[in-house]
């Protein structure tokens, strides 16, 4: 099922909107992809086809962020009115990196569902053909299902990358970069669980550092870089002015992200309601409730992983007494205006393609003002 890509705001330039045509281009690609590797997987084996299928299934619906960024920023600095296919190639493979990287956060998150739908770990009665488990090697199942799966759409995305019709220095840089983006948001992800299960309270430095390196990398700085690349202007961009626009626009998704955890709409969000607070994460919204009048009580429902709807309740509104959304609030504000003030210095330069590659980023900055989940 083809859906609209990720919205964009009306009145401002066309690259937007060309780049939203792009990426039609880009999710059929997906769809392509994924529909192919259940007819292939069908001949080896009918066990790693329903994986597939899965995978499609709750695939379905992503905003397409990261290859927007990809596409956008290629027209920015080129002022092409037309994408190459290997531009569309590699905003492609960016999304399968992201697919390959949600699909092991459910592992390690041990979530069910992914975009409202049950993803592989939801989905061990579909997997075994309605078998009986006890849910600990059902769990050991879906798991190992999510993990490998998760491997073959990260050997995808490379190997997108290996197949496009690029000069061997470009395609190198290009590796250079996603190998980059790999190992920052792995030990982000690793300091993740690392603070979640430290006996210590970890002070909001390193929350932000975590977050930040969790998120900006293969969400901001990649795309953009790739774009770049793609455009021949990486080496002549402020690298870092790029890296500086990055670091505080990941951050900022991801303390959106945050907020939309614990008090977004969860319908929208696709998830179990209050997944962060059973899981324990500790996220900036906890680092700032540690040590207020509400944290014991806040404390002892943390990292439950049977925490009623109820209870989830009871938690938000701790969290939003201890004053710790206001703050996170007003350091999204923070992040947000220093990303701006890094685009602005970006279109500074007096280059063309730089002003308005500033000119996409900053309306980038708009879009994500306005994500609701």
């Amino acid at each position: 099922m083809i859906r609209e890509p990720l919205a964009s705001p009306r009145g401002q330039g066309s690259g937007f909107e060309l780049a939203a045509q792009q990426l039609l281009e880009v999710r059929r690609r997906i769809e392509k992809f994924l529909d192919e590797r259940v007819q292939a997987a069908s001949v080896i084996d009918e066990g790693l086809a329903t994986l597939w299928r899965i995978t499609a299934r709750s695939a379905e619906g992503g905003k397409l962020f990261r290859p927007a960024l990809v596409v956008q920023s290629y027209l920015a600095y080129t002022g092409a009115e037309e994408v190459p296919d290997a531009v569309i190639e590699l905003a492609t493979a960016t999304e399968l990196l992201h697919l390959a990287f949600l699909t092991h956060d459910d592992v390690i998150d041990n979530d069910t569902m992914r975009r409202g739908v049950r993803n592989l770990l939801g989905s061990v009665e579909e997997i075994v053909g309605g078998s009986t488990f006890d849910d600990e090697r059902g769990n050991r199942l879906g798991q190992a299902a999510a993990i490998l799966v998760g491997d073959l759409l990260l050997s995808e995305a490379h190997l997108r990358v290996a197949r496009i019709d690029l000069p061997h220095a470009v395609r190198l840089r290009v590796l250079d970069a996603i190998e980059r983006a790999l190992s920052v948001s792995v030990a982000g992800e690793f300091s993740d669980v690392s603070l979640s299960v430290r006996a210590d309270h970890p002070a909001l430095a390193e929350v932000l550092s975590m977050s930040s390196n969790k998120t900006s990398a293969y969400t901001v700085l990649l795309p953009l870089e790739l774009g770049l690349i793609a455009a021949g202007g990486e080496e002549l961009v402020d690298a870092r002015l790029i890296a500086q626009f990055s670091d505080a626009a990941g951050l900022a998704f991801q303390l959106q992200d945050d907020l939309f955890g614990v008090f977004g709409d969860q319908h929208k969000l696709g998830k179990a309601p209050y997944s962060d607070i059973r899981e324990g994460k500790f996220t900036a919204l906890i680092a700032l409730a540690c040590g207020t009048p509400v944290w014991n009580e806040l404390e002892s429902l943390l990292g439950d992983p049977h925490l009623s709807e109820v209870d989830g309740a009871k938690a938000r509104d701790l969290i939003d007494a201890s004053g710790s959304r206001a703050a996170v609030e007003q350091e999204l504000a923070a992040q947000f205006a220093r990303a701006s003030a890094a685009a602005r210095a970006v279109g500074a330069s007096g280059h063309e393609g730089d002003r308005k590659l500033a000119e996409m980023m900053e309306r980038l900055l708009m879009l994500l003002e306005r994500r609701t989940s």
